[in-house]
């Protein structure tokens, strides 16, 4: 085996936080199951990559080449020496190749670390690394921010670097083969070693830049992308990169506040592929946080959160940090997020997407609950959302969940929906023609499920249930409303607050936890669970679903939680709030 000093280090890392023996969040947990996985397939027909432990110590080998330029120890003219976690991190963007070409696997990376972390240090030493060493000719490396002051941040860490750092008796940038200006770093030409590579550079660039189209990177870095308040400059990057063969895209950042923006949407994308919702194996992430639950103010929570905690942070540090944020709500919620990696302007995720999981049964038929009692949960749109229908049956202390989801075609082809055509092709999702669904089809699904005959929309994969009650957004359902009643089926209008949904929501949390929500591996609704969040009432302690973004659907959530309702009114001694059972139909005001 080659001598890999380095990259063995941030393994041995990865096996301490598998293993709990150092203090590590269940993100971070999350992301090295996620790595020792893909070394048990690796080099198969499904996944075509190897780990390759000379390429990922090359580039950590060269970053510990390049001098400290900051605090101590660059006053003792120290060397960067990698801490574990960031060894991993360098090991895992550079290691992992394809079986066949050789090249990256990865091209975007996102890294969420709180403050003095080591973040800008390490993104300067591998901007340097992707300029020359990487191999990559006419190599563009861009520092991108906000700002022109915000961009430089790394550049000038990188350009002090350079003209600092020696190898040997040789000076960097002379080994390096590379010419520091006050703006720019560029390469020389390797045929002809007089002149500047005029192809080239390693430069900062801001958004006020007057244009970042056509930059063509072979690296783009953003430093603390959660400042970012538009998408520009992240889309400008990854729409770039490609005309490269193995380019890479990085962010490293601290947690913010502005949750609509382009950093916690790629937050929640990587949170996605760490639950194992969805998969991208050209994404690269690590997310160092407290857990749910930890309590801020305790030291083992600051050792979660901070992986470099005794080395670039000290505990005497937070303690003082920690001790200001008990004087206001103000300086609380800086220490949450710089700190804490909390981001503090939103609900947490509302499931827990490890006890989903773990509670799927893929051997669980429909055919087998033919006549068991069930609870029927409706939400419906016609355009853009999903309209889904959830079977709820309760089995002792489970819930046994069948899920349909349904989409007008125009949404299914639309570009950027390709999982929704995936999901079409496997019989997941129903569709019907044109841009509006037909209701009809969700209609007829209700019916068969009560065993009464359609004429239309006939399916072949359904059993007769004991439908106790059919719970419905009344939002387009006034006249699917109108048939169930008029075929006898009990139809509960349920509107959709948080007063009437706050109930039915905490028992499904509840179930997930318990691992008592078992479903039959509906990926369309394991999708949905993962971007569901819960949200608070202002000023109340009530909670109620919601979603990140548009295109994150979680109707098939809201059909599961209008099918609990009922459990929470029947073991009520008397019916709370204007409620009002009838024979027919149930009406929630």
């Amino acid at each position: 085996m080659p001598d890999t000093p380095i990259t063995e280090r941030g393994l041995e890392w990865a096996d301490q936080v598998a293993a709990g023996t150092i203090p590590s969040c269940r993100r971070a947990k999350q992301a090295v199951q996620r790595f020792h996985d893909d070394l048990a397939r690796a080099d198969t027909p499904e996944f075509p990559f190897i780990f390759d432990r000379v390429a990922a110590e090359h580039l950590c080998a060269f970053v510990e080449a390049c001098p400290h330029v900051e605090g101590v120890w660059a006053a003792r003219g120290e060397n960067i020496e990698l801490s574990g976690w960031q060894a991993f991190a360098l090991a895992n963007i550079n290691g992992w190749r394809h079986c066949d070409t050789g090249l990256r696997r990865f091209r975007t990376v996102y890294i969420e670390v709180p403050r003095k972390n080591g973040k800008s240090t390490l993104l300067a030493a591998v901007g340097l690394y992707f300029l020359g060493p990487d191999g990559e000719p006419g190599a563009k490396v861009f520092s991108a921010a906000t700002s022109t002051d915000q961009a430089r941040i790394v550049f000038d860490v990188a350009r002090a670097m350079a003209l600092q750092g020696r190898v040997g008796n040789q000076p960097l940038d002379r080994v390096l083969e590379i010419h520091v200006e006050e703006h720019k770093i560029r390469p020389f030409d390797q045929q002809r070693p007089e002149r500047l590579d005029p192809a080239a550079v390693f430069k900062p660039i801001a958004a006020q830049t007057k244009s970042q189209d056509g930059k063509n990177p072979h690296l783009a870095i953003i430093d603390e992308l959660h400042e970012h308040q538009k998408r520009d400059v992240w889309d400008a990057m990854s729409s770039a990169l490609g005309a490269r063969q193995h380019p890479l895209l990085i962010a490293i950042t601290t947690a913010g506040h502005n949750t609509a923006g382009v950093c916690f949407e790629q937050r929640r994308y990587l949170t996605r592929l760490l639950d194992r919702v969805m998969e991208d194996e050209s994404y690269f992430g690590l997310i160092f946080e407290a857990d749910e639950g930890d309590e801020a103010g305790d030291p083992a929570t600051w050792a979660k959160a901070n992986p470099n905690l005794g080395i670039s942070k000290s505990e005497e540090y937070l303690a003082g940090e920690w001790k200001k944020a008990q004087a206001s709500p103000a300086a609380m919620g800086e220490f949450l997020r710089k700190h804490l990696d909390i981001w503090t302007s939103i609900g947490a995720a509302a499931i827990d997407m490890e006890a989903w999981r773990a509670a799927e049964d893929p051997d669980m038929a429909l055919q087998e609950y033919a006549g068991h009692r069930a609870l029927i949960g409706v939400d419906l749109a016609v355009r853009e959302d999903f309209a889904s229908v959830v079977a709820a049956l309760p089995d002792g202390r489970d819930m046994r969940v069948f899920s349909w989801h349904f989409l007008p075609e125009a949404i299914v082809n639309r570009d950027g929906n390709e999982h929704f055509w995936g999901w079409k092709n496997e019989g997941l999702i129903t569709t019907t023609p044109g841009a509006e669904l037909d209701l009809n089809a969700v209609e007829a699904l209700v019916l068969q499920l009560a065993g009464i005959e359609v004429d239309a929309w006939q399916r072949d994969d359904l059993v007769e249930l004991d439908v106790e009650s059919v719970i419905y957004d009344p939002h387009l359902a006034a006249q699917m409303a109108a048939t169930w009643d008029a075929e006898g089926l009990t139809a509960i209008k349920l509107m959709q607050r948080a007063r009437y949904l706050d109930e039915p929501f905490q028992r499904l949390i509840a179930a997930v936890d318990d691992r008592r929500l078992i479903t039959d591996g509906n990926p369309v609704l394991t999708w949905m669970a993962g971007n569901t969040l819960q949200k608070k009432v202002q000023g109340g302690d009530m909670i109620y679903p919601a979603k990140m973004a548009p295109e994150e659907k979680i109707d098939g959530i809201s059909a599961l939680v209008n099918a609990m309702w009922p459990l929470g009114q029947a073991e009520d001694e008397e019916p709370a709030g204007p409620s009002v059972y009838e024979s027919r139909g149930v009406l929630v005001v």
